[in-house]
């Protein structure tokens, strides 16, 4: 009992296991159809397959209890094997389609689809072939363990384990002659398919458990396939005993062809002289010559020629060796014998022909399958060209749009800069009219009122004329003066002038010390700008610091202030004093600044290597970019040439 309830919560928690399994891979499925982007769905694709190789061990060990006997109640357990099945279906579909390249010919074949009731029949004729390969595998295995039982010792012990296996390929052929005549009506559309599947789960059933008694107990060869109505079909049927008598025929016709004679077995022939013997001892007793065997009888005795006569027409009559034959009968029941081989002969030539007919039917259909994919892969082609001829002449339109474009582009900024320039001097000549009149009109004036005052004032002497000259003109002479202006003018014109000159230097140098007083530097244009201090400062309350406290000048503060606060003073307090005073407490906490990363590191464990122009290993670094915090980077290469080394703790 212990055991027994071993078994079971074993079983339940297997199950559980299962349904676990199943409900993840149908929600891997879902993820795998609804990724957009190619690499997320090959990721899916492998987290399908390591899903469904756990469903596959859980399987076999479900096929295990339900070959053993131990188990009683199978019907679960049948039922997750079959469910763990259907995702294996499942994900060799995704896998296939998601191998499959999208130019590729099975990829542009997929896209022409079939018609719901074609792709039916494909399915039933796939797992039909399915189950014929499996047979065939079972097959070559008994073939492979009956030569190992009857090359080995203990022939005897073995002969019953010889025999099953025999029985068991017996039925496997059966079943494989049965199914491949199904494939083909199915594909002939003379058998609907619906109906092939219904029978699904019995084939499947046989396959799984062709070995256990209590499926043997129940099995009926005969009328396994009678809820098809294949008897009502025009069907070839090949049986179990057609196949035994092709095979012995076959090995008949090789013998006959290496040597001219045929030996019948002698415990034949003895078979039959007891059971004449035994029926005639009831009758009249008859003479019976006693006939011994020469020492010179050997294969190559001959029969009497009324014997010849009665084995048949043949072109060339083979010897046969036979056992003495006591009376006529008993070459009455030989003769009979003999037809009787040949009616074999006959039946077996029959099947040969049917056999041949059905393998020319199968090369017919399969070069017309092979000419229809040649077809089809001639019109994929033709598709392909078609489709890269229209992608050529798309780009080469496109190009030339693009390059038309460009054109009408290139010519509108032509005539928009042409257009700017041309304002651009219009502009410009406007403004230095504009000045000229200025000029004109500012130069009449002072004209005008140097005239009045040189009316009203009267001239100076000639030693002040002489200073008033050396200063207002900068060190002019007089002779120069004097030859400018010719000694016929008068003294009014020349007092004009002077006093002129005078006025437009004193006016120009006052402007210019004007102007210089405006951009004259104050004391604190040499202190640098604090990004804290606001250009336009907002009006606060007299309660409200408007300058940072004394106390963060102190270095025992930033003992006491934590990794994170020290990062943001050294990213957001740039050129400060602050910001020396964090990097050197960061310092001390074993943190190192890389010069080329921008990035404080710090040993997560020690060393891997270590050289004197680097070290490598894992290390903890701060990432102040993406996510603020502390990140792990193993495997890296930190270079003393980018070490900031000149920060003294």
């Amino acid at each position: 009992m212990s055991g027994a309830r071993k078994l079971q919560t074993e079983i339940d928690r297997v199950m559980k296991k299962i349904d676990e399994g199943v409900e993840l891979f149908d929600d891997i499925w879902e993820k795998v159809y609804a990724a957009e982007q190619q690499n997320q769905k090959e990721k899916y694709e492998m987290d399908l397959k390591k899903e469904i190789k756990k469903l596959q061990r859980l399987r076999d060990q479900v096929k295990t209890w339900i070959s053993s006997s131990d188990v009683k109640d199978k019907d679960s357990l049948i039922d997750a094997r079959k469910l763990i099945e259907t995702k294996m279906e499942q994900f060799k579909v995704c896998e296939k389609e998601t191998k499959t390249k999208t130019y590729s010919k099975e990829g542009l074949a997929r896209e022409d689809r079939l018609d719901p009731t074609e792709q039916a029949k494909n399915k039933t004729c796939d797992w039909i072939s399915a189950h014929v390969s499996t047979l065939q595998e079972y097959i070559e295995e008994n073939e492979v363990e009956i030569e190992r039982l009857s090359s080995g010792k203990g022939k005897k012990s073995n002969k019953f384990k010889i025999e099953e296996l025999v029985g068991y390929n017996l039925s496997h052929r059966y079943h494989i002659s049965k199914l491949e005549g199904i494939m083909r009506l199915v594909t002939n559309d003379v058998l609907d398919h619906e109906t092939v599947d219904d029978m699904e789960e019995e084939i499947d059933y046989y396959v799984e458990a062709h070995k256990d008694n209590d499926f043997l107990q129940g099995y009926d060869e005969e009328g396994f396939y009678d809820s098809l109505g294949l008897d009502d079909l025009d069907v070839v049927n090949v049986d179990r005993v057609t196949m035994k008598k092709e095979e012995t025929t076959e090995k008949k016709k090789k013998k006959k062809s290496s040597t001219s004679t045929v030996t019948i077995p002698l415990k034949i022939g003895r078979a039959k002289v007891v059971s004449h013997s035994a029926n005639a001892s009831h009758g009249t007793q008859e003479d019976k010559p006693s006939v011994t065997p020469t020492k010179g009888a050997g294969p190559n005795n001959s029969l009497s020629p009324t014997s010849n006569a009665r084995a048949g027409p043949a072109p060339t009559a083979p010897k046969v060796v036979v056992p003495p034959q006591p009376t006529a009968q008993g070459e009455k029941s030989m003769a009979a014998m003999l037809k009787g081989e040949q009616d074999r002969q006959k039946a077996a030539a029959a099947a040969a022909h049917l056999q041949q007919q059905r393998e020319q039917q199968i090369q017919r259909e399969h070069q017309t399958r092979q000419q229809e994919l040649a077809r089809q892969q001639q019109r994929q082609q033709e598709l392909l060209r078609q489709q890269q001829l229209q992608q050529q002449q798309q780009q080469q339109q496109q190009q030339q749009q693009q390059q038309e474009a460009l054109k009408r582009q290139q010519q509108q900024q032509q005539q928009q800069q042409l257009q700017e320039q041309q304002a651009k001097e219009a502009a410009a000549k406007q403004q230095l009219q504009e000045q000229q009149a200025r000029q004109d009109a500012a130069s009449k004036q002072q004209q005008h009122q140097q005239q009045q005052q040189n009316q009203l004032q009267p001239p100076p002497p000639s030693s002040n004329l002489e200073n008033l000259l050396g200063s207002g003109i900068g060190g002019l002479s007089l002779q120069s003066t004097a030859a400018q202006h010719p000694t016929s003018e008068s003294p009014n014109s020349v007092s004009a002038a002077v006093s002129q000159l005078s006025h437009d230097a004193a006016s120009s140098c006052l402007g210019a010390l004007n102007d210089s007083f405006v951009f004259c530097p104050t004391t604190h244009d040499t202190e640098r700008q604090r990004t804290y201090i606001p250009r336009n400062p907002y009006p606060t309350p007299a309660s409200y610091p408007t300058s940072p406290s004394h106390i963060f000048d102190n270095p025992a503060i930033f003992e006491k202030l934590g990794t994170d606060c020290l990062f943001f003073i050294f990213y957001y307090a740039q050129g400060t004093y602050q910001q020396y005073l964090a990097a050197r407490e960061l310092k001390k906490q074993s943190w190192r600044y890389h010069k080329k990363y921008m990035t404080w590191f710090q040993r997560h464990e020690e060393p891997q290597i270590t050289t004197d122009e680097y070290e490598q290993g894992t290390y903890v670094y701060f990432d102040y970019e993406t996510g603020w915090c502390q990140r792990i980077k193993s495997d890296f290469r930190f270079e003393y040439s980018y070490l900031e080394d000149s920060l003294i703790i």
